[in-house]
């Protein structure tokens, strides 16, 4: 059989098929016989029926014959038949010749034509189907079709993945049909070759509920395997698919009001969706109707009344959940125990079913058994902890760590393996870890209650969480926290000094809420808080609560206390600021300190600086220079970073001092390691710290800038490759070997050093030995005096 008869069979109604086969001819000798044929059949029964009349019978039938003219008469004697077709009217119809006859004989309705004509579309129908559903399922998925199609019921309607365009009468309606059709052609091939995106998935949705109005007209043109691709597709359980819920609750109504039965699963979801997208009450009405069915059915039963038990505890209905509760623990059918989850976190959230809650807890772990893990413990704990149950939720932790070992029920006193600060300190800390900041505040707050002083460092990492969030009611508590546990720490000093004055068998006591002292983190944790939202005046508060807590402060709270000063407009406060802490305090600073200062100087701070004042400012940035020379040390670990290298540099380029400039870029390569990366090249080339910004300006001055700013990238690019030629030449690299990156690095360092000295020789002072050896003593450097000359590669 042929490939075009396969498709026939395949995708054409047999019963068509087999009223074709049935329809044939009438007579099957009337097929165009020759004219002497003719004669011959129309003799043959004339002579035979002569046989069998008396001669008087045959001249009798030979004149009616003659008389009606329906007798030929010829030389040869032979006779001449007229053809007559009878319509469905009763009227006769006088054919014109033999073959009108034969034709009329096969095709007595004249329908041939227009039903091969059929068939004709019918087969170009189904190879273009085929090709949609190989497309878009591919070819085992167009198979599985076939097969489904041959075990089909002739009466049914043909299978199609595409909606029939030509059935909507207005444009509209057929542009909103073409949209979907061309969307679900496109997303059938990326479905079929796995996860689909979460833009796809969107446009989807956005073309079917534009063409809903349309396909609300014509349900019945909506075939059951576009509704299964759609489901598949925007019921997806998936991370790509957040509105899953809503568009099944909306795909469901439609296909319900098509006629379509769904499955099993599918009712399940509609019912869920309809009850998180839709109406409560209709997803508990439509629960109940199906108790009966899926309710019943040993494949969906768990299922079925999971589903219900979630809900009704989503409701608040502790009655009807604990009937399905009891319904599922009593079934013989296979489950896991967690489905009780759901109906302990409603029963904990209220007061008068908490108890209930305990108890069912206890049940689902003797169910799990071994089976119970550390994330089923932590899950029923934060039910417990959110509704401020914080005592049930300590039993729970306690049976965790010890294994199920210790049971507090009915207990009045704690033993002292668990009442103890490290055992509260690590549920803390789990809890932190877990992000649950208002479960530890709340186990926080039990300690309190049951007199166990938590340790200062756990309290410190909850404000540090709190601040971290940002939010405000976190920092609130984060306040209200740190400055008790800095009052506590007040009370205790002024503790310690009144003992001082009395007898050694009196004993003074902390009074109020049991916090502990604070210490240095946790200034360092408001300090920096407040340094970041720029609270100045909490930043002076704080700094003086802290001198007068006795704690040294360190580098870190110095940075924080400098840093707030110059946010707030008191940058000239800054150095002698920070002179007085270090020395007062022997804190050592570190590079962040040093930012700190740097952006603090004048010439840094104010947008203009006048003339009469470069000399001082030229002085105090060498002797700040020469200040970080002498803490070289700090910088052992790491290179210098580049943000304050940067800084370091175009403070001496903006004061005009190029001499200062020149040393301090030797003195930060060779003492403190710095390779400066392309862009502080370029930046001191052009003179300009923000090239972003410079190479966007149009016009006037700016746009002679960025014209010296192509032109340095030009210099850099003809210096590095001059040298990669040369490196070539010389047997260094090979042949068609790139410049590798620390050697560019390193050539480009060298580049500006040649541009800073010929900048110092274009100075041409007598005296320049003299001041470039004054400039060397006053930065702190010592060696060998830099020479001046100009080179010729610039």
């Amino acid at each position: 059989m042929s490939s075009r008869t396969l498709l026939v069979d395949k995708f054409i109604c047999r019963s068509c098929l087999a009223s074709l086969r049935k329809r044939n001819p009438a007579a099957q000798w009337a097929l165009r016989h020759s004219s002497s044929q003719a004669t011959q059949a129309t003799k043959t029964p004339t002579s035979q029926s002569s046989s069998r009349l008396t001669r008087e019978q045959e001249t009798e039938r030979q004149k009616t014959l003659r008389a009606l003219g329906l007798l030929n008469e010829g030389k040869d004697d032979n006779v001449s038949v007229n053809y007559f077709e009878q319509g469905k009217g009763g009227g006769l119809r006088r054919l014109r010749n033999e073959d009108e006859f034969g034709q009329s004989m096969m095709d007595p309705d004249g329908q041939t034509d227009y039903r091969l004509k059929e068939l004709e579309d019918e087969l170009e129908q189904a190879s273009q189907f085929a090709k949609i559903v190989q497309d878009i399922w591919g070819i085992q998925g167009a198979e599985k079709l076939r097969k489904r199609i041959a075990s089909q019921d002739e009466s049914l309607p043909r299978p199609s993945l595409l909606l029939p365009e030509e059935d909507w009468s207005a444009p509209q309606d057929r542009k909103q049909i073409a949209q979907l059709n061309n969307m679900i052609r496109t997303i059938g091939k990326k479905f079929r070759d796995g996860a689909i995106s979460q833009k796809r998935i969107n446009s989807l949705w956005k073309y079917y509920a534009a063409a809903r109005i349309a396909l609300s007209k014509k349900w019945e043109s909506v075939h059951a395997d576009i509704w299964d691709l759609l489901w598949q597709i925007l019921a997806a359980d998936h991370t790509n698919n957040p509105n899953r819920m809503s568009h099944i609750h909306t795909l469901a109504q439609d296909m319900q009001k098509a006629g379509i039965t769904l499955r099993d699963d599918q009712q399940m979801l509609t019912i869920e969706a309809t009850f998180i997208s839709g109406s409560k009450e209709d997803a508990i009405t439509a629960h109940k109707k199906l108790v009966t069915t899926l309710g019943a059915k040993p494949e969906t039963f768990v299922e079925f009344w999971q589903l219900g038990l979630r809900m009704y505890c989503l409701m608040g209905d502790i009655t009807r959940a604990e009937r399905v509760a009891n319904t599922l623990l009593e079934s013989p059918h296979d489950k896991d125990p967690r489905f009780l989850l759901p109906f302990i976190r409603m029963c904990a959230e209220n007061p008068a079913t908490v108890e209930k809650g305990f108890e069912l807890y206890q049940r689902l772990r003797s169910a799990l058994g071994d089976s119970v893990t550390i994330d089923d413990y932590d899950q029923i704990i934060s039910y417990f902890l959110a509704s401020n149950e914080t005592e049930f939720a300590f039993y729970i932790f306690v049976e965790m760590m010890t294994s199920e070992t210790v049971d507090l029920r009915g207990t009045h006193k704690v033993p002292p393996s668990v009442a103890n600060p490290f055992f509260y300190g690590k549920w803390m800390k789990r809890l932190i870890g877990a992000g649950d900041l208002q479960g530890a505040h709340n186990v926080l707050l039990y300690m309190n209650s049951r007199g166990v002083m938590p340790h200062a460092i756990v309290v410190n990492g909850l404000v540090g969480a709190w601040l971290r969030s940002g939010t405000a009611d976190n920092i609130q508590k984060a306040e209200e926290v740190a400055w008790a546990m800095i009052n506590t720490r007040m009370q205790f000093l002024s503790i310690r000094k009144d003992m001082q004055n009395l007898a050694s068998y009196v004993r003074l006591r902390q009074y109020g809420e049991g916090w502990p002292r604070a210490n240095l983190e946790t200034f360092s944790l408001l300090a920096e808080n407040y340094k970041e939202r720029g609270l100045h005046t909490k930043m002076e508060e704080l700094w003086r609560a802290f001198r007068e807590a006795e704690i040294p402060p360190n580098s870190f709270m110095l940075n924080q206390l400098l840093s707030s000063y110059l946010q707030d407009g008191q940058g000239k406060h800054v150095a002698e600021l920070s002179n007085d802490l270090i020395s007062h305090f022997r804190v050592e600073p570190d590079p962040w300190t040093f930012l700190v200062l740097w952006q603090a100087l004048p010439i840094n701070r104010l947008i203009r600086l006048p003339p009469e004042q470069r000399p001082e400012e030229i002085s105090r940035t060498r002797a700040l220079f020469a200040e970080m020379v002498k803490s070289v040390h700090i910088f052992a670990a790491d290179s210098i970073d580049v943000q304050l290298a940067r800084c370091i540099l175009h403070s001496f380029r903006k004061l005009n001092d190029k001499l200062g400039l020149l040393l301090a870029y030797r003195a930060l390569r060779q003492l403190f390691g710095f390779v400066p990366p392309d862009f502080a090249v370029i930046g001191l080339y052009v003179g300009s710290e923000d090239l972003e910004r410079l190479g966007k300006s149009k016009g006037g001055l700016r746009s002679k800038q960025s014209v010296k700013l192509m032109h340095a990238a030009k210099q850099v690019e003809s210096h590095l490759k001059r040298r990669h030629e040369e490196l070539i030449a010389s047997g260094q690299l090979r042949p068609g070997e790139d410049l590798p990156e620390e050697v560019k690095r390193e050539e480009m360092g060298n580049l500006l050093d040649q541009f800073l000295q010929n900048e110092v020789a274009l100075l041409e002072d007598e005296n320049m030995e003299q001041l470039l050896a004054q400039a060397t003593i006053e930065m702190g450097l010592r060696g060998e005096v830099p020479s001046v000359k100009s080179s010729p590669d610039i």
